[in-house]
């Protein structure tokens, strides 16, 4: 008879989740009294189990089985199928006996009695006994030697784990470009790994890991808990978080925990626009560094930003965007959403040639609705290998491929800023020419 190691044997259990959809599981159990035949059973593992990834220490192992044919009605019944049933009547009780001979399109049994066939027979269906071949959770069955140990250490990879970072940005009300906000990460872990998780440590991994095959990803049912704040370790290339004590993560299940928090950090939001846009983008920007109050690693997710209403007081949704991985000391450039009151007009006021050179002409026109001023950055791409700013009569700089422009624009004003490029189309690159 195989021995069994169940999940109640369990004396300690970690997961580190990744990004990617995968978790590793690391479990420690207790060993049962060896078995005469050295099979045993390792019940309670993830339906979604990696078998080729599966690591065993404290067993010599010779041969390993992953058993997953799990007990369901269709399966017992095909199991009986040529055999011996007895069907209960729910009203008298009586019990009869009837040979099972098919379950394609229902029920088709034999009277034993009368040998009569009978079609989809009304009543309860009693089988004398578990056929064999059928578990009720997935298994791992090994053939091993004897050991000194009396634990066994598995570690495997599961499919079916994942978890992202979800944050919240609460920004005052409305100010003129410098501003400090809070920032809420949460982190959320999604499992359907078929499995349930009593008790574990829980660590999640922050980084792109390089599998062979693109995992699958998944959505779930929700919970929430908030917990201590997580420690944070580099860890080779990647970032690891390990949640304060241990947790249980039910299978089919969502669960938020926060993961980063920050107040009194300094951000700005900044106004931009480009040629021939209409209404500016906003984006809030910020540096993740400690003298900005921050100066942690950002794992990547999806940002939503509040601002309070000066009215009441009351915080609204104002936007959202994702952010990537992001290390200490980086800069962080978010988009919110475009401004209703800020208009622009924009456009190409003359075209000229002087000698080798082209000259080319803008103006962007601004107007400011609000009742605060606000600083507009006009961006503007150059589709040209050589140029320069010729002349501006706002302060101008190049920014790679973009001139850019700072504009101070009051409450209730406009104001309109011209400036011209010098661009020398008649340099040829080796090589450009056909």
């Amino acid at each position: 008879m195989p021995a069994d190691i169940s999940g109640k044997d369990a004396v300690s259990r970690a997961l580190t989740v990744y990004n990617d959809g995968f978790a590793l599981v690391k479990e420690t159990r207790k060993l049962p009294e060896f078995p005469a035949d050295g099979v045993l059973r390792y019940l309670d593992v993830a339906q979604r189990i990696e078998t080729e990834s599966i690591l065993v220490e404290g067993l010599d192992i010779r041969e390993m089985n992953y058993e997953y044919d799990l007990v369901d009605k269709n399966k017992l019944l095909e199991k009986y199928i040529g055999r011996e049933l007895t069907i209960v009547d729910p009203e008298s009780g009586k019990r009869s006996r009837y040979r099972l001979l098919s379950v394609a399109n229902g029920m088709v049994v034999e009277d034993l009695e009368t040998g009569e066939i009978v079609l989809d027979p009304k009543g309860q269906v009693r089988l004398p006994e578990l056929p064999g071949g059928l578990i009720l959770t997935p298994a791992l069955v090994w053939h091993a030697s004897r050991t000194t140990s009396d634990e066994v250490r598995v570690s495997y990879l599961t499919q079916g784990m994942s978890w992202e970072t979800d944050y919240v940005i609460a920004l005052p009300a409305e100010t003129d470009g410098k501003e400090t906000f809070s920032l809420t990460g949460w982190m959320t872990l999604r499992n359907e790994s078929g499995m349930t998780y009593e008790d574990a440590v829980l660590r999640v991994l922050a980084g792109e890991v390089h599998r062979a095959e693109e995992p699958d990803r998944f959505i779930l049912y929700s919970a929430v808990e908030e917990r201590g704040m997580p420690e944070h370790e580099s860890f080779a290339d990647y970032h690891l978080y390990t949640i304060p004590g241990t947790v249980t993560i039910k299978d089919r299940q969502q669960k938020q925990v926060r993961l980063i928090g920050a107040e009194g950090a300094a951000g700005r939001t900044i106004y931009e626009i480009g040629p021939y846009d209409r209404n500016p983008a906003i984006y809030f920007e910020f540096g993740n560094t400690e003298a900005a109050g921050l100066g942690f690693p950002l794992p990547q997710g999806t940002v939503k930003f509040y601002r309070n209403n000066r009215t009441d007081g009351t915080a609204e949704f104002v936007g959202e965007d994702r952010i990537g991985h992001t290390a200490k000391g980086e800069r962080v450039r978010l988009q919110l959403g475009q401004a209703f009151d800020i208009t622009v007009d924009s456009g190409l006021t003359s075209s000229r040639k002087e000698g080798r050179y082209d000259l080319e002409s803008y103006m962007y026109a601004i107007r400011n609705a609000k009742d605060v001023p606000v600083t507009v950055i006009i961006r503007h791409p150059v589709h040209e290998r050589h140029w320069d700013i010729a002349e501006s009569d706002h302060p101008a700089e190049r920014e790679f491929g973009d001139v850019l422009i700072p504009v101070t624009v009051p409450a209730g004003k406009e104001e309109t800023v011209r400036f011209t490029l010098r661009i020398d189309r008649s340099i040829t690159i080796a090589g450009e020419e056909e």
